[in-house]
Formats: C-alpha cells, structure tokens, sequence
C-alpha cells in the first residue's frame, strides 16, 4: 500500500468539529483526591468547600493608633473644648491588657491591639494632646468608631471558599488566615509524550534534518493552567515497540494519556495502530484547520489522545477540545484575560495618590471591592485591580476603565448586598451561579439599591404595616422591583440551660445585640418598644437596664458565638443559627426576609434563574429549620 492509499484509507471520513466535540465530551474522568501542605497548593483545584473554624479578627481589635475610650466621655468634646481623661495604661500589638476600662478613663492602644473590656471606641492619636500627665480629647467618637469587631472580616463557621475553585494566592492567603496548613486538592495526572525520530531536547546541540521538542513544554504548560497536573514521559522515536512500553506506563501512572506527532498515515505514524490494539479508537481525524490528524481512543478507562506533532496544531486542537474536557473533568472554568474593559458600576474617590485598587467584576461592571486597610479577605472577594492616577480625585460612575485580572477568576452573575441569611447560599448553590454576597444589614442593602450598586438586596425591615415596603417607599427608591421571599422565625438564643424563656426576662440580661442597621436590630426595638408600653415605662428606659444593649454585633453566627463565649447571656436571631451552634432557640416571631432587585436586569437569565429557584420545591424542601416559604414568596411588587 503506497502513502496515498494509505492517507484515503484512514482519512476518508473526517468527523466534524461538532461530532468531534460530542465525543470527547462523553469521555468520563474522575479526579483523584489528594491532600497538599498549603505552599504547594497553588494551581490545583480544591476538593471541597471550606469553612472558617475561627473568627477573623479573632478578637475585637483597634484600626487605629490612638486611645481607647467610653464613647459616652467624649462626645462633647471639641478642639475648642476638649474633654480631659486619664490614662491608666497603654496596650501594645500582640499583648492582652486585664484592665477594665471605667468611665473617665482611657487606654493608649495600637494599632491591631484588642479593645479592652469597658472600651467601645478608639480616638485616633493625633486628635489628642497630653497635658500635666492626662489626655485631652479634641474630637468625638461614636461607639465602635475605628475598632473592627470580632468576626468582622472573616466569622467562624462561613463559608470562605467554594469546592472547585482554583487555588492561587488570594486563596491560599485565606487559607493561612484562618490557619489551614494542608488542603484537600483534585488530583488529574496527564502523561505526555512527543514521539518522533526528528525531536531533539531543548539544551543539546540540534543537527541537521532535526526540531527540538516545543510540543512536551507546551502541552504541559497548557495543562497547567487547565488546573490539571502535568507528568512529562519525553521523547519517544518512531518505534512502535517503544512507543508502546512507554503509553503503557503512562497509562498506569495518569488519568490521562496526550501524545503529539505520529498520528497521520503517513511512515512511521503508528500512534492510531496502538490504539485500535490496546483499546478502541473513538475518532481518527477532524474536519478542522489546523490539526486534521488527530486520533481520539480509551484504552479500559483511560483516555489516549495523539495530538498532531505540528505545534500550533497541537496546541489549537489542545485548546479547542481537550482543555474543556480537563475542565469538566474538573469541575471548573477556563482562566480569564489578564486584562479587560469594564463600567464603573458606582463612583470612587480617591486618596490623592496613585492607587491599586482592588475591584469586583460583575457582569462587566466594576464595584469597590476594598472593606478596610485591615481586611484579610479583600483580596478574595476582588478580581483585579485598576490603577488610579494621582491626579485623579473621583472617577465617575458609568466611565469605562482597564480592569488588570488577578487570573483564573470565576465571573459573578449576581451581586447581593443586605442582611445575612443561610439560605441565600442555599440559592447560590441550587442555581448553580456564582454570587457575591455582602452581609452588612438591611439598612446598608437599601442604600446599595439606592445608589444602583447592588444587583439583588436582602431585606427584613419591619414596618407599622407591612414589611419592607414602607422602608423602601421611605428611602424613595423607584428603580427596583420587590420580590416576596421566605419567612424566618426570629427569637432568643441562649445556653440549653438558661433560665430565660422570653423578651421580659431580658432587664439584667447581658444582650449580645446586633449591629444598628439589621433587620434584626430593628425588629428586636420594636418588640422592646412595646414591652416598654406593656410596663408603662419607655423604651430608654428599658434599654439601659438591658447590659449590652448598645453591642453591635454583624451576625446572626457572631451573636451565637458570643452566647458560647459567655461574653452574653442572650441575643436575638434566627433558629438555623442557634440550633446548628448547639444553642436554644425561643421563638418569639416570625418574618418576611424579602429581595429587592434591579428593576434594569429582572429580564437577565441569571434573575430569571434566582425567581425560578426560589419559588423551586427543591428550594422549598432543603432550606434548614426556621426558615420556610409560604403562598408569597416569589411574588412580585412593581408598585413601589
């Protein structure tokens, strides 16, 4: 058989690119597991989602130089009027100070040093003079002013990575924060081998009629950034027998098997033979330019892929079929671009100097992804950085700006500012999407609509009437849509042994309380306010009998946290919470916890996904206890 019947015999039918595509997609493999020390991790794939077994900052730490103080001392101070405290001590980064701070007294405090008990607020240094050995405060401070609370960056028990992200180093930062050494990783080995008698090492010396070997570096790197781990089996000659003593070892060390070159029908192309002996050949040869003569095979469970020896067609076949396999396979996306263009979904100041900033991608959007100059994660929840001249004062929202990827990042369909709540992850991972959740209260979720920075904003503001609708009718916000979402049951949490059993125990209580601006917050004031009436007595009146009343705690965990602590003896939040933390649950009401959406982008797929969710059986069926939808939810109010 001459070289032209032999090249009609075995490409006489091409495969499409579509059936080609079809047939590699069907290929099954599954990843091994295997656990790596945190330094090695970066790259791989992770095997799991991980949740944070400690708070972040683990204590309640200061922000700033300065003194720690009572709020309550200083708040007529002036620069004209300062108010005059004395020290008794100072607390240094790293240390712990046993001093109770009284009132009329004030601590000097460092920055990252713990707030120390009976302090509620730090005076920056530099509004401050000290005089005949006390300090005079020059300026005011509201109660939590430049202290970041416990948790506040990262809270024990969330949810800091999903299963399948890539692993690189915002991931691995995260990971040291909350004191992970080792990380379960997807464990996908591919052989590679360049067969050929014309290839050459790269580093010896190349005679004539000879090529280096580009294809082994190439593939390998391209594997690499699939997330998949790289074996390098080198150079094989044209050699049937050798070809197929070194595919058998590949075969027993990988979970999949690439080779490049020997694939056509020309002399000494045998790689389609080995298949058809060893396994069963899927496609030989696809209708595409470059890289007609691939050959597809499994050989037992084994995939063995000889890609053409030409390099750009080796590599063009590679990205265009076997890439999105390995992704499958893993459970991931391709990486992006390093840079893009994007909208400025909201304005952003400036410090007056050049800037990196730190930015979140949604949709083609840009959104500040800075929390404070403290926060570990503001690198985990951004996706590049844009670069901010120092003349630059203000850039203004709708400017189109370079947005420089930090790589492999997995785009955000929806951004959801407001309260914290256990079943928007429910959503998340039902969906399937890719949400960017900020949980700072409903207050700040309104806000973000408002200012048409949040996508979706989670709600639970009660209200004389109705929840929801008078707060959001008060803000004057018209460009959204209100949908109805689930109800919550909200009550006391306290120790299993707790001789509380509702709101009228509380007088004498200690109160880990949440943050000003929830929901929750503000449900609990309106129970208070009428027991106050209930006891003929205001609600002033009744708060300051309440220890901690004024705490401002972020979470509903971070209260559950402070009961286990017993830095509290009582809170206020929802049952999935208490019950998951091992604590008792009192019920006391129940709630509307609603979703306020962009009124722009309720016709996107990714909206039109979220409302099918939520009103799923699915949904319905797995959100955990206290939480419950009933005949409204998933209805829709446009006439706010």
């Amino acid at each position: 058989m001459n070289l032209l019947e032999r090249e009609q015999k075995e490409f006489r039918e091409l495969t499409s690119s579509e059936e080609a595509r079809r047939i590699i997609n069907s290929i099954k493999i599954r990843p091994a597991l295997k656990t790596l020390p945190l330094e090695h991790a970066n790259g791989h794939i992770l095997a799991e989602d991980i949740f944070s077994s400690i708070d972040v900052p683990a204590f309640d730490r200061s922000v700033k130089d300065g003194f720690a103080v009572q709020a309550q001392d200083i708040y007529k101070a002036t620069e004209i009027d300062p108010v005059t405290l004395k020290i008794i001590g100072s607390i240094a980064a790293g240390s712990v100070s046993n001093i109770v701070l009284a009132p009329g007294k004030l601590m000097e405090i460092a920055t990252g040093a713990p707030i120390p008990e009976g302090a509620d607020a730090v005076v920056m240094v530099e509004h401050t003079t000290v005089e005949d050995g006390n300090i005079l405060v020059r300026r005011a401070v509201h109660i939590n002013e430049n202290i970041m609370r416990t948790g506040a960056d990262i809270m024990k028990g969330e949810r800091v990575l999903r299963k399948n992200v890539r692993i690189g180093p915002r991931e691995i930062g995260v990971l040291a924060s909350i004191g992970i050494s080792t990380v379960k990783v997807k464990e996908l080995n591919v052989g590679i081998i360049s067969t050929g008698d014309e290839l050459v090492q790269p580093g010896l010396k190349l005679n004539t009629g000879k090529i280096y070997d580009a294809n082994s570096y190439a593939v390998a790197v391209s594997v690499e950034e699939c997330g998949a781990n790289p074996i390098i089996y080198g150079i094989v000659k044209d050699d049937e027998r050798a070809m197929s003593e070194v595919i058998d070892r590949a075969l027993k060390e990988c979970n999949m098997v690439l080779t490049s070159g020997s694939t056509s029908a020309g002399v000494g192309d045998v790689m389609y033979k080995i298949i058809a002996e060893k396994g069963r050949t899927l496609l030989h040869g696809i209708s595409i330019k470059p890289g007609k003569p691939v050959v597809i095979g499994i050989v037992g469970n084994i995939p063995l892929i000889g890609l053409p020896g030409n390099p750009t067609a080796a590599l063009s076949i590679f990205n265009e079929f076997i890439a999105p396999l390995i992704y499958h396979s893993l459970e991931t996306t391709s990486p992006f671009k390093t840079k893009v263009q994007a909208v400025l979904g909201t304005g952003i100041k400036s410090e007056g100097r050049k800037e990196l900033y730190p930015v979140g991608l949604v949709r083609g959007r840009v959104y500040p992804a800075d929390k404070t100059s403290g926060a570990i994660t503001t690198l985990a929840e951004a996706d590049g950085i844009i670069e901010i001249k120092e003349e630059t004062e203000y850039l203004e929202p709708g400017k189109t700006i370079d947005v420089t990827l930090f790589g492999n990042i997995t785009p955000i369909d929806l951004m959801f500012v407001g309260g914290q709540c256990p079943a928007i992850d429910l959503l998340e991972d039902l969906t399937g999407m890719n949400f960017r959740v900020i949980s700072m209260g409903s207050s700040r979720g309104l806000s973000a609509m408002a200012d048409s920075i949040a996508d979706v904003a989670g709600i639970n503001v009660a209200g004389p009437k109705e929840y929801n609708l008078e707060a959001i009718r008060s803000m004057g916000i018209h460009n959204a849509v209100l949908v109805k979402g689930y109800r919550r049951e909200q009550g006391l949490i306290v120790h299993p042994e707790s001789n509380i059993k509702n709101l009228e125990d509380l007088p004498g209580k200690k109160l880990a309380n949440r943050n000003r601006g929830s929901g929750t917050r503000a449900l609990l004031d309106k129970l208070l306010e009428e027991l106050a009436i209930k006891k003929s007595i205001t609600k002033a009146e009744l708060v300051k009998i309440i220890p901690g009343y004024n705490s401002g705690l972020k979470t509903h965990r971070a209260v559950c946290e402070a009961i286990i602590s017993e830095k509290a003896e009582v809170g206020f939040g929802i049952r999935p919470f208490a019950e998951t933390m091992g604590l008792k649950f009192i019920p006391i009401t129940v709630e509307d916890f609603d979703f306020l959406i962009n009124r722009e982008i309720m016709d996107i797929s990714q909206v039109k996904s979220l409302l099918a969710t939520l009103r799923s059986p699915d949904f319905a069926k797995e959100l955990p206890p206290g939480i419950i939808t009933y005949e409204r939810t998933g209805e829709i109010i446009d006439s706010i």
